[in-house]
């Protein structure tokens, strides 16, 4: 049997690609994103050790069914019964020798949990018995699996205390992924509540990724964006101006919902005009970014320059915006205290001395 393993090994290797990107594809073309598709060809000496197990008897050498094998990694539990549905309405599926190891017989077990499917090739196969293995699990059982293996031991064949210590932490690991699919599901239904939410409802919401969407939309934020890309000259556009990067300079502003950002809108947003192109004055000496690269004004963008302009227009010392600057270059652009100090005390001169 190794001797033909040998001769059909590359028509086998040959097989698992053609797999792997049939299964890529079949997941991209249903809009379903997961970690990884990926297929290998069982080694040679993996393959030698399998033939030699007592407890197995392999008449030929493709009575072994996982001789090519295709890993599909995703990132929700729910998301491993759409993958399943998608295999078992495209792929030549052997029921018989499919096993489904995510539900146990004993409730009380953890651990390993994984779909596995049994599929023939109708075209391309080395040969007429061929099969191979598709499993299907999420990122953290397989994260479980690969310590597994990599312990070297079964829960199941470790001694009692020793065992319970790998049900809880595989417990942990089942807990986490429904933990994730509940998380998923409120955000979803936040996005979808935040998005219905009416104009006068503003003021209410909290400023974050998924409400700045709508609050963007608002009449008096929309002012914000007409007043730069007047200033500027530029159109507008309706793709939304990176959304984490907008919510880290608001926060650092002190505005933290609605009902602040509008308030800032209608007292500093007169000053808009005014201070666009002092702010790409230092832009253009302090960043190597002068207003003639701004090629669109996205939606939202208008906020930068209020978060800023919330800052600078604050009651307080000069050195209390110094410090609130310095903050906001180094924690949301990231930068070395030290620079981000100078890029602070640079603006404050543009705009204050």
């Amino acid at each position: 049997m190794l001797e033909r393993y040998d001769q059909d090994l590359a028509a086998l290797q040959a097989a698992a690609l053609q797999l792997e990107v049939a299964l890529a594809e079949l997941l991209a073309n249903n809009g379903l994103a997961v970690q990884s598709v990926t297929a290998r060809v069982k080694a040679r000496e993996s393959l030698r050790q399998k033939l030699a197990r007592p407890d197995r008897t392999y008449h030929q050498l493709y009575d072994v069914t996982d001789l090519v094998g295709l890993r599909v990694v995703a990132y929700f539990e729910d998301d491993v019964d759409v993958v399943a549905r998608l295999i078992e309405a495209h792929f030549s599926v052997d029921f018989t020798r499919s096993t489904d190891k995510q539900r146990f017989r004993d409730a009380q077990r953890f651990g390993y949990r994984s779909l596995h499917y049994v599929c023939a090739l109708p075209d391309g196969a080395p040969d007429p018995a061929f099969r191979f293995e598709i499993q299907v699990r999420t990122a953290l059982q397989h994260a479980w699996a690969e310590i597994e293996h990599d312990l070297g031991y079964k829960a199941e064949s470790v001694p009692p205390a020793l065992r319970r210590r790998f049900s809880r932490v595989a417990s942990l690991l089942e807990i986490a992924d429904q933990e994730f699919i509940a998380l998923r599901r409120e955000l979803g239904r936040y996005q979808a509540a935040v998005s219905a939410a009416p104009e006068v409802q503003s003021a209410q919401l909290h400023v974050d990724v998924l409400s700045l969407d709508g609050l963007t939309r608002a009449p008096a934020i929309q002012a914000l964006d007409d007043a730069v890309a007047r200033t500027l000259g530029r159109p507008s556009s309706d793709e939304l101006f990176f959304p984490p990067y907008l919510v880290g300079v608001l926060h650092k502003a002190g505005l933290r919902s609605g009902e602040a950002l509008l308030s800032a809108a209608a007292r500093w947003g007169g000053e808009l005009e005014a201070f666009v192109p002092r702010y790409f004055q230092f832009s253009a000496e302090c960043l190597n970014f002068p207003a003639e690269r701004v090629e669109l004004v996205q939606r939202g963008y208008g906020l930068l320059f209020l978060g800023l302009l919330t800052i600078l227009r604050s009651d307080g010392l000069i050195l209390g915006k110094l410090a609130t600057l310095t903050a906001l270059y180094a924690e949301v652009d990231r930068l070395e205290e030290k620079e981000a100090h100078r890029l602070a005390n640079a603006l404050l001169a543009k705009v204050e001395r």
